[in-house]
């Protein structure tokens, strides 16, 4: 394991033990298993480290024959989207079994799908609807929750991993379909 790499995974504890304490302190927090709110209305194709697409191609290379074509022809439909210019303002993760709601790739799922619904971003982007929703239907839940910092994540990745990288130059690059 490279550095980077061993720097990935101690931002992922780091990030873990936020996620934890949150789910710990609140059992009613929607995210988990099924809630897939965010994975159906990703913002733009994923753009990630290095170390986080090899971690995914590992993971998609791993699946089982059918799941994996069904994972790649969802990439080549967003990229066919990508390269038209026609991409929605609500993207589909490729990675998402759209049927039980999860992601096929959990334990290689990148940074932003690990921090969505738990870190937020000061201006007022990357954050969950249901969850906003949830937390102020809740009197003492608004006040005690203590976010974590979506840019600071972002930043470090990118200290740590170098420049990320967009989902049509991954594929293009990597031909890893």
């Amino acid at each position: 394991m490279n550095q980077a790499q061993q720097k990935l995974l101690d931002l992922e504890q780091r990030i873990e033990v936020r996620v934890q304490d949150i789910r710990a302190s609140r059992d009613w927090w929607p995210c988990r298993r099924g809630c897939d709110q965010c994975c159906r209305q990703l913002a733009q194709p994923p753009e990630l480290s290095l170390q986080e697409w090899a971690r995914i191609d590992e993971a998609v290379a791993a699946l089982s024959a059918t799941v994996r074509a069904e994972v790649v022809q969802k990439i080549e439909q967003l990229l066919v989207q990508i390269a038209k210019n026609i991409v929605g303002s609500h993207v589909v993760c490729p990675y998402l079994d759209e049927n039980e709601g999860a992601c096929r790739i959990y334990d290689a799922r990148p940074i932003a799908c690990r921090t969505y619904g738990f870190f937020v971003a000061r201006n007022g982007s990357d954050y969950c609807q249901i969850i906003e929703k949830e937390v102020f239907s809740r009197t003492d839940a608004a006040t005690d929750i203590v976010w974590g910092n979506a840019e600071s994540i972002h930043n470090e990745i990118e200290r740590v991993c170098g420049k990320l990288i967009p989902f049509d130059a991954h594929y293009q690059r990597s031909n890893s379909l």
